[in-house]
């Protein structure tokens, strides 16, 4: 009588688990022309000017006031040759998100913060 109850547990366990598996939709990788979406968000008390440095290669993407999002776009060839950084301010007191290793397709969150060393950045798709 045990085992049967044993049996029949097993058995609607492993009916009910099977209903719960969902088809995966397959990921295709972003061609190798999609852009690279910088979304900096400022979060500091003064206009900051956000530059990214890679690839031997120093482009400024532009102004973001206080309070404001800026929306960019990253030059193809700063992509696939390393490690990617950008910075938001001038001088010694300037926020960095520190080195990406960025991919066609990806967009970076930028988010500059107050005091400047607490600015995060991350990369999602």
């Amino acid at each position: 009588m045990h085992r049967r109850l044993c049996l029949l547990t097993l058995g609607l366990m492993l009916l009910a688990g099977s209903g719960c598996g969902r088809r995966r939709q397959q990921v295709r990788p972003a061609s190798a022309d999609s852009p690279i979406r910088i979304v900096v968000t400022n979060l500091y008390t003064a206009p900051m000017e956000v530059v990214a440095v890679g690839s031997n290669i120093s482009h400024r993407l532009g102004i973001v006031h206080p309070g404001m999002v800026g929306d960019f776009v990253l030059p193809q060839a700063m992509v696939g040759g390393g490690m990617v950084e950008l910075f938001a301010g001038d001088g010694d007191s300037r926020a960095r998100s520190g080195p990406l290793l960025l991919s066609p397709g990806v967009v970076v969150d930028f988010a500059i913060r107050n005091p400047l060393f607490n600015s995060t950045a991350s990369v999602r798709r």
